[in-house]
């Protein structure tokens, strides 16, 4: 499954990344209890390699000066992340309609819905903005 995310309000493009997913049934809350999942492993991979000297690739290269944010030194450590406390906020804040979420252009609105992912499918998570003044 291919992830897309997008800040509205933001003119930087799509992110797009593939993801691995478990097989069998899913709903839209399972689907974000995995996402979530693999964020935090993610996260503390790159807090693993923090302080050690890291050299990028051309495609890091390429990929960072189009954001427009290169980075190579070391940076400090993070915090540790209590994986249940972020899956939690992730539900919270879809109750809350700070963001939606599409599949396969298709809008999801119940967390209890069931998902149908195919290998070829696009999640897109699309976070809203507040309104200056509203």
């Amino acid at each position: 499954m291919i992830v897309e995310t997008k800040l509205i309000g933001r003119r930087t493009p799509f992110e797009r990344r593939p993801i691995d997913l478990p097989d069998g049934p899913h709903t839209l809350a399972g689907l974000l209890t995995h996402l979530v999942e693999h964020e935090v492993a993610a996260y503390r991979e790159r807090q693993d390699s923090v302080g050690v000297l890291r050299v990028l690739t051309e495609r890091e290269l390429q990929d960072a000066a189009q954001t427009g944010r290169v980075t190579v030194a070391p940076q400090e450590r993070g915090g540790d992340v209590n994986t249940p406390d972020a899956v939690r906020t992730a539900l919270t804040a879809f109750r809350d309609g700070l963001y939606y979420v599409f599949i396969d252009e298709r809008q999801v609105t119940e967390l209890d819905d069931p998902v149908t992912i195919r290998p070829d499918s696009t999640l897109l998570l699309l976070r809203l903005t507040a309104l200056a003044g509203g």
